[in-house]
């Protein structure tokens, strides 16, 4: 993790399963449907952060 913002928030979070789906949908000008596998990650990548959130806050 990256230093925390003036707001408390932190910068640079990202989970491996969001990096790997931000470098598979990039930019588009037009919006499109999610193929399964996008949709695959975007659920997993909400459990990686569930998990992250879940040991940080039992600490």
């Amino acid at each position: 993790m990256d230093k925390n913002l003036k707001t408390g928030g932190e910068t640079g979070f990202i989970t491996p399963s969001t990096a790997l789906l931000n470098r598979k949908l990039g930019t588009s000008p037009a919006p499109r449907m999610l193929t399964p596998s996008e949709i695959a990650l975007l659920r997993q990548s909400k459990q990686e952060i569930h998990q992250y959130l879940q040991a940080k806050w039992a600490a």
